[in-house]
């Protein structure tokens, strides 16, 4: 893994003045070959947050479920508030373990939590379990940053959420600490 800052220096010549300089510094950039899942280089603004999206159409109760989760001021949806990556399975057990390690069993449905397991903003750093009406949790529902949301969503979405995820971090090269954002479109 590397980086690279690229620096412009300009100076502006007219005989009869004095000269002028400019100095500009580029936004940083990662190269890399570790991402997951691929053996190929690459290279990203690494401070960016891009974003995995989940479209009503194709996923509507993972959807609603992130959409409300977002709402109640859980982050991710924006710049401001991204979410962050976590490759260390540990973390990802503990977060889905404290979210959805007492879900009902419902056929047909999964537990879905927000933000995901894959995010170091899950219940291992904190906070407390919400969820909404049709929900199918005996949980108050609920408002701020910290915590997660719980849901049952149909299993089929719920376990396109992870090949979701894998495709969006290997083509984005997000790693472990990268930040990125969840959309809805």
């Amino acid at each position: 893994m590397g980086s690279c800052v690229t620096s412009w220096n300009l100076t502006f010549l007219n005989g009869a003045y004095t000269p002028a300089g400019i100095s500009y510094e580029m936004t940083p950039i990662r190269c890399d070959n570790a991402t997951a899942g691929t053996t190929s280089t690459g290279c990203v603004v690494p401070w960016y947050a891009a974003a995995a999206t989940y479209t009503r159409s194709s996923y509507p109760s993972l959807a609603s479920h992130v959409e409300r989760a977002q709402a109640s001021g859980l982050p991710g949806a924006t710049f401001a508030a991204p979410l962050t990556r976590t490759t260390n399975q540990a973390v990802q057990d503990t977060n889905r373990n404290l979210a959805c390690g007492d879900a009902p069993s419902i056929s047909g449905l999964s537990c879905d939590e927000y933000p995901p397991a894959v995010s170091y903003q899950g219940l291992s750093a904190g906070g407390t379990r919400r969820t909404f009406t049709g929900c199918n949790f005996g949980l108050p529902s609920g408002t701020g940053p910290t915590g997660v949301s719980v849901c049952m969503i149909t299993a089929t979405e719920n376990n396109a959420q992870g090949g979701i995820h894998t495709q969006f971090f290997r083509s984005w090269r997000v790693l472990d600490g990268d930040p990125f954002r969840v959309l809805i479109g």
